[in-house]
């Protein structure tokens, strides 16, 4: 796995989250306030999202759309299950 490659992606993915104008959202354009501000590295999140459903991403985007921090909350809330 190219270690250094995946942190750029998913520097450049902070992108795609698009916080409400209103809210102090500096963890939706730096990795660092991401981490402060949910208590998780930002890789951490991307690596979730990795193994989402094609309905969860879905999903994802809806609420990312409406609600972004709810949608990282639900993300980071998930727990991984054997099948």
């Amino acid at each position: 796995m190219d270690l250094l490659g995946f942190i750029g992606a998913a520097r450049n993915a902070l992108s795609y989250i698009k916080p409400a104008p209103d809210h102090d959202a500096s963890w939706a354009n730096d990795v660092a306030e991401f981490e402060r501000h949910f208590g998780v590295p930002y890789e951490g999140f991307i690596m979730i999202i990795e193994h989402l459903s094609v309905d969860q991403k879905k999903m994802l985007d809806a609420t990312l759309e409406v609600n972004p921090e709810a949608a990282v909350l639900w993300i980071l809330s998930m727990e991984e299950v054997e099948s």
